[in-house]
This record gives structure tokens, C-alpha cells and sequence, in this order.
């Protein structure tokens, strides 16, 4: 842990970004053909259960959300994990992601998966990135996947259990360094360093990764 403090998060990430473009003769054959923008990468989400995140998935997420609330409701409701992804990422930036992006979702074991990509810019400016930027382009690919907690009524947290930047998997004391710097303000508190805030109706009380499915549970007077 002292060498990471010296270094810092991003000079780690610059490190291991060098190693793989060094050896990338390596490793690329054996990752997915996957990358956001293109034909390939909506061919591979209609195999593999991945879904593109839309406007129109996040807006119907936030109508089941609505609805739940209603006193004849069932208890729970079953939301495509894309919908919510997109009524998430909305919540989070207020806009989704470019299409050109190719934002992609899916559930995974018990967590919700996303895919997208990442101006790496935004960790620490161009300086911090210098001639990788001209190697790797200003947009890598970013992958992550987590659970929902629900903090108090009315707020949720997505806690970031994986995280990967252009195929590297960013070891998990690093996520929340990674997390600030890409929030706009102060990491909110009572939330966890590795989560992200989502703002719920306050009648939510729990959220669940299961099945290929985002359950949504509400309070019970």
C-alpha cells in the first residue's frame, strides 16, 4: 500500500496500460472481438445477453419504478437489466451515454454488468496520459459490474465490485480513486467509496441482481 500511495492511482494505471500495449501481441487474441461503436459490438450483445442501453429502456424503467408505488402494486417489479442501467446512468450524468458508445448491460451471476467507454481524459486530464493517448485514442473501453444497497430512503448505491479500463482490471482499492476522479463534486456521504449514489423512490427498499433480471422490492407498511 505504500508504493501505491507514492505512485498514485494514476501513474499505476499508466504503468499497466504501457505493459499491455507493450505485450498487447499477447494478450488481444485471447479477449473478446467487443468494441463500443461498432457492428461487431451490437452482433456480440444480441448473442451474449448484453442489451443496449437507450433512452426509451431507461425512460420505461422509470415508469415500472412509478408504478410500483401504487397501492394495488405487486410488491416487486421486474426491470430489464438495460432499462435500469440506462434510468441509473441517467440519474448519475443526467444524460446517457453517445451512441456511439455502444453502452451495453446485462446481469451477470448476482450483479449488474455495464460496458461502455470512458474519455481517459477524465482521469487526470491529457498530461496525466501523455503519449498513451496517442496509442490508445482519448476513448478506452470500461467495464463494470456491482450490487445495490439500499443508504435511506429515497437513496441506493451501486457498489462497484469489478472495474476494468481497457481490458486491465483495476484492483479493488483503487475503484474509489478511480470513482473520484470522475465525479463532478464531493463523493456523498454515507455512501461507500466504491459506490455510486441512485436516487430511488423513497418506498424502495431493496434492489437485486438475479436471474437476468434487476428485482425491485418496495416497503410493506
Amino acid at each position: 500500500m505504500g508504493c501505491l500511495r507514492r505512485l498514485g492511482c494514476l501513474v499505476l494505471l499508466v504503468v499497466l496500460a504501457g505493459a499491455a500495449w507493450i505485450t498487447s501481441d499477447r494478450w488481444r487474441p485471447l479477449l473478446p472481438t467487443w468494441v463500443p461503436g461498432t457492428l461487431a459490438a451490437r452482433a456480440i450483445a444480441a448473442d451474449s445477453g448484453w442489451v443496449l442501453v437507450t433512452a426509451t429502456g431507461a425512460t420505461r424503467a422509470e415508469h415500472s419504478l412509478a408504478a410500483l408505488g401504487d397501492r394495488s402494486a405487486m410488491v416487486f417489479a421486474s426491470v430489464r437489466p438495460a432499462e435500469f442501467a440506462g434510468y441509473m446512468l441517467m440519474d448519475l450524468a443526467g444524460r446517457l451515454p453517445p451512441d456511439g458508445d455502444s453502452t451495453q448491460a446485462a446481469v451477470i451471476g448476482n450483479q449488474l454488468s455495464v460496458r461502455t467507454s470512458l474519455d481517459i481524459r477524465a482521469l487526470g486530464g491529457r498530461d496525466a496520459w501523455g503519449p498513451l493517448v496517442a496509442v490508445f485514442g482519448t476513448r478506452a473501453p470500461l467495464v463494470f459490474s456491482g450490487t445495490f444497497d439500499i443508504v435511506r430512503p429515497g437513496v441506493a448505491e451501486f457498489r462497484i465490485q469489478q472495474l476494468s479500463l481497457h481490458a486491465l482490471p483495476v484492483p479493488g482499492p483503487l475503484i474509489p480513486r478511480v470513482l473520484r476522479s470522475v465525479e463532478s463534486g464531493p463523493h456523498p456521504m454515507g455512501v461507500a467509496a466504491n459506490a455510486l449514489l441512485v436516487n430511488v423512490p423513497s418506498y424502495v427498499a431493496d434492489i437485486r441482481a438475479t436471474g437476468g433480471k434487476i428485482l425491485i422490492y418496495k416497503s410493506v407498511p
